[in-house]
């Protein structure tokens, strides 16, 4: 899966098998060591995810894959570059149900690569376990299909033609255990990028085949379990006879249109349906001195991003994926190639709307959403509004909140996906309150006791709607006690709330800066109310791709 060949990066193949290697010796120092799925207590990072629930639009998915050494705990792992890394896991965007973990630990920087490991196994994995995303970890399909189990068979004293269905069983449990369980992952992904010979196919069908018995479609867990087969060509022999064994084909297609995208759909539908055909593209590493795939190339629709979602949604294939997440935004030029740079992600969250049918009117519904509320603690500029409003596709929306990249917008962590899904939440009473509790604040004539009561409840509900996430739950609580504090202030009798009456939708503000949390982690599962249930559930329902995307305009 890996793109380039420089300094920064070698090549496929090369680094798929310099990373079976190394993640032996990087996992090795994580056995014993479990993974508490579900729900965290109390999460230190990252937003509240959307618990027991599946993020996406139905069955299209969204992968990206996560370069594990580019994470802001590996520090001076797999680089020769001087450049803080700047992302993490809870900078993924809403919308993707799968993530890669993309790991290369170059032999003795093990240690200086065990703080991802500890992370990804304490918070990063429940998080993301937590808004109903796998994660899954690639395997070099030579490195161990074939030839791991050879040395594995061997090591028992036996050979490939003495080897019996019990033995490709026990080698089945072993990769489980030394490649997914042990680090806290849900499944596997098979970089198929050779041209094996009969001999060898024989062994990847056994082995597939007792992996298959334990994770993916065909397990006692399909659910909780995921299978992928990823490759980037149309040779179909270690494919055919064990094609029901995956989730889907993620299929890499970097540098190419959709043309590219029929002819290898076409191909893989001789043995799988169109549903479960996945194809990917890429952003530009770092020190890629050989490749110049320009997926992700301005003006949007005219690139292979703007092309290959469209064409994914419009031919009811099953998503979409996109390699080196951390590089979205990035190009060829001398500088990027030669630095570390943060991103606003916005090619990656356009492509997860765009392939998953967001409308033209719901993008800028979402937008015109965040910067309502984001207007409460920043001053949205009359040009931001106006080129939301003359925007003719999803990219343009976007690019009126973000920016072309970081710093360049009005906000750098907008999320359209999530934003959209916030939409079903009724605020108009606790937007209502606020105006309430600011004209008597701006009257001055309560005391300095009352008015310090109704400041705290104000600035309360303020930094709450202003959050990244927020919940039906929230808004009633925040409404409740604002009501409470304008009572003692004008000496009257708050109403009870009323969730859910009211018909227009207009929040309140403020970046969620580095993803922090404001809330406790699942809170959108949570109960209270009749009326928080409906507003959970509403909020479920969409991000599970429910209704929002029922009507769809293309932009």
């Amino acid at each position: 899966m890996c793109c380039s060949q420089g300094s920064e990066g070698r090549s496929s193949i090369g680094r798929r098998l310099a990373a079976v290697a190394a993640g032996v010796v990087a996992t090795a120092l994580m056995l014993g060591c479990s993974l508490a799925m579900g729900t965290v207590a109390n999460a230190q990072e990252g937003d509240s995810p959307v618990a027991a629930s599946q993020e996406g639009n139905g069955n299209k998915h969204f992968m990206v894959y996560y370069r594990a050494w580019r994470d802001v705990t590996m520090k001076g792992v797999n680089t020769d570059l001087p450049d803080d890394n700047w992302i993490s896991m809870y900078d993924i965007p809403y919308g993707i149900d799968v993530v890669n973990v993309f790991s290369y630990v170059p032999s003795g920087q093990e240690a200086a690569a065990q703080p991802f490991y500890d992370k990804l196994k304490s918070d990063y994995a429940p998080y993301l376990h937590a808004r109903g995303v796998k994660l899954v970890r690639g395997l070099d399909y030579s490195g161990v299909m074939v030839d791991g189990f050879k040395t594995w068979i061997a090591q028992q004293g036996k050979n490939v033609d003495s080897a019996t269905e019990s033995d490709y069983d026990a080698y089945a449990d072993h990769v489980i255990e030394t490649y997914m369980t042990s680090v806290g992952l849900d499944g596997l992904d098979i970089d198929m990028e050779t041209f094996p010979d009969a001999a060898q196919v024989a062994i990847s069908d056994q082995v597939i085949t007792a992996l298959a018995k334990r994770i993916g479609p065909k397990s006692d867990n399909p659910e909780g379990t995921m299978f992928l087969y990823d490759t980037n060509g149309s040779y179909t022999a270690p494919f055919k006879n064990v094609s029901d064994c995956f989730d889907y084909v993620a299929y890499q297609q970097y540098g190419s249109d959709s043309n590219r995208t029929a002819k290898a759909a076409a191909t893989y539908e001789q043995f799988i349906d169109s549903t479960k055909f996945v194809p990917g593209l890429t952003f530009p590493e770092e020190g890629d001195m050989n490749n110049r795939w320009n997926d992700a190339t301005e003006p949007y629709l005219d690139s292979h991003f703007y092309d290959v979602a469209s064409y994914s949604y419009d031919h009811n294939l099953g998503g979409m994926f996109v390699y080196a997440l951390d590089r979205d935004g990035r190009t060829y030029s001398d500088d990027d190639l030669a630095h570390i740079k943060p991103s606003n992600l916005i090619w990656t969250k356009t492509a997860i709307a765009q392939s998953q049918g967001m409308s033209l009117e719901n993008a800028k519904q979402a937008a015109n959403h965040f910067l309502d509320r984001m207007s409460y603690t920043k001053d949205v500029p009359a040009e931001t509004r106006q080129t939301v409003a003359a925007a003719t596709n999803l990219y343009e929306v976007n690019k009126a909140v973000l920016g072309v990249d970081w710093n360049d917008g009005y906000s750098n962590t907008y999320d359209p996906t999530l934003e959209l899904s916030l939409t079903s939440i009724d605020t108009t009473a606790l937007t209502g309150a606020i105006a309430k509790a600011d004209a008597l604040l701006a009257d001055g004539a309560t005391d300095t006791d009352v008015r310090t009561t109704l400041t705290t409840a104000r600035n309360a509900a303020v930094t709450g709607l202003t959050s990244k996430l927020y919940t039906g739950a929230d808004v009633v609580s925040w409404t409740a006690s604002l009501n409470t504090a304008i009572a003692d202030a004008t000496g009257g009798k708050p109403k009870p709330q009323q969730p859910g009456t009211g018909e227009t939708d207009k929040p309140s503000s403020g970046d969620a800066s580095h993803n922090k949390p404001q809330s406790a982690t699942g809170r959108l599962a949570s109960t209270g109310s009749d009326g928080t249930v409906v507003l959970s559930v509403a909020v479920i329902m969409t991000l599970a791709g429910i209704s929002v995307f029922a009507v769809r305009r293309r932009g």
